[in-house]
């Protein structure tokens, strides 16, 4: 047991490494799918070091041979980050998988339906249907600072919207009772509602489907990314190899930008440049082969095109100008707190503490759980793990300044007074 406790004290001290690979993989492939036109919803997570306790407790149980060392039990364990897709259309599956192999080092695979253990209820429904991946990500997507989290194994489990919810549910109340045993009555209703999520899947993807013949008419257009992205797919699929077409797609957002801005948005006008379109096996993606054909001699839709490519550039620039902008807010904010802090208690050493300011009566419980998100934000910033979008770090960055300019301005009340 002692073993198992060294190993969870020092997964403690490197959990905020596991949560920034995780997110780094998450954002990843939030971005891959978006541009790619897949809808999803990605979120990441570490392992709960209460919950990898009981993991690894019983994992030693049933080994012939109890762990030896902490590296075995890190060797053992591939869920220390994981990454979840959660699909609005199951029928995406194939596409999310083609992507993910092509965006990270996919080491195994595993595929549910499959059961851990025996029911102790005769189900009538399949349970659980999700693909795990157990993957890494590839150096070549990394800066240099980050290319340490390649070390990383992660699980990407992928899964319909519906089906996550209901194995969260199934999960926590079967695996991981808390009060005892579930009844029969219990299992008998959480397997009616896997019933019921099997039925949705299966209307969602005739939802899909119903949504790709609308496309399809010729007097359709397309809304968003996404109607163009299902469109190119079942057009191309037909003349080409399927899993070729999936992995090379490419950006259709920037696609769907530039089709938008010269209002050939109509199916029937961009079947026509489809057909014109002779998808080659080169460096271009497929996005990038038919905007080479809409561009195609013609100064003006250049022009647009790298106006479109210098606009994604230019959110670049706000990002940096808004990251130096909440930087400024936050050293100021850091050195006042600092000082305060200091005055208070002269023997205090280094950055400041919440929990003291808060003893202290200089912040409050909803600033002081604030400035805790604010903080993240700063050592996500500061030491490359992570950078918001301009927008959330400019309303961050003045979140910073009304904090900095409310302690200033109780402060010098308190020094009026006295």
């Amino acid at each position: 047991m002692e073993l198992l406790n060294q190993f969870i004290d020092n997964y403690k001290k490197k959990y905020s490494f596991y949560e920034t690979a995780g997110r780094m993989a998450a954002q990843q492939l939030e971005e891959a799918l978006r541009t790619a036109g897949i809808r999803a919803i990605v979120t990441s997570r570490a392992k709960n070091p209460a919950r990898l306790k009981t993991k690894v407790v019983q994992r030693n149980e049933k080994r012939q041979e109890p762990y030896r060392t902490v590296n075995e039990i890190y060797g053992d364990i591939a869920d220390l980050s994981g990454v979840r897709v959660s699909l609005y259309f199951p029928g995406d599956r194939e596409k999310v998988d083609r992507l993910i192999n092509g965006l990270f080092t996919v080491h195994g695979l595993k595929r549910f339906p499959g059961q851990s253990k025996p029911p102790t209820y005769n189900k009538r429904f399949s349970g659980y249907w999700a693909s795990h991946y157990r993957a890494s990500m590839k150096e070549e997507n990394l800066l240099p600072d980050q290319k340490k989290y390649t070390s990383v194994r992660i699980e990407i489990q992928v899964a319909s919207l519906l089906m996550h919810a209901w194995s969260e549910v199934e999960h926590d109340l079967v695996y991981k009772p808390m009060q005892g045993t579930l009844s029969e009555e219990e299992l008998s209703i959480l397997d009616e509602l896997n019933g019921l999520v099997l039925s949705g899947e299966i209307a969602l993807e005739r939802l899909q489907s119903a949504g790709n013949q609308r496309i399809k008419r010729k007097n359709a257009s397309f809304e968003s990314q996404y109607d163009m992205a299902s469109y190119l797919y079942n057009f191309l699929t037909s003349k080409y190899k399927k899993d070729s077409i999936e992995q090379r797609m490419g950006n259709v957002e920037l696609l769907f930008k530039l089709a938008s801005r010269l209002k050939l948005t109509a199916v029937k006008d961009f079947e026509g440049i489809l057909k014109a379109t002779k998808i080659v096996n080169d460096k271009r993606t497929i996005a990038q082969q038919i905007i080479d054909q809409i561009i195609n001699g013609n100064e003006k839709k250049y022009k647009l095109y790298l106006e479109l490519m210098e606009t994604a550039e230019m959110e670049d620039m706000r990002e940096e100008a808004a990251a130096e902008y909440f930087v400024d807010q936050w050293i100021r904010l850091e050195g006042l707190l600092a000082r305060l802090t200091y005055r208070n208690n002269p023997r205090a050493r280094g950055g400041f503490n919440l929990n003291s300011l808060k003893r202290l009566g200089i912040l409050d419980k909803d600033t002081a759980d604030r400035l805790a998100v604010l903080r993240t934000t700063r050592n996500h910033l500061i030491h490359g793990i992570a950078v918001p979008d301009s927008k959330t770090l400019m309303n961050q960055g003045n979140e910073v300044r009304e904090i900095w300019t409310r302690i200033r301005e109780e402060e010098k009340t308190k020094e009026d007074i006295t």
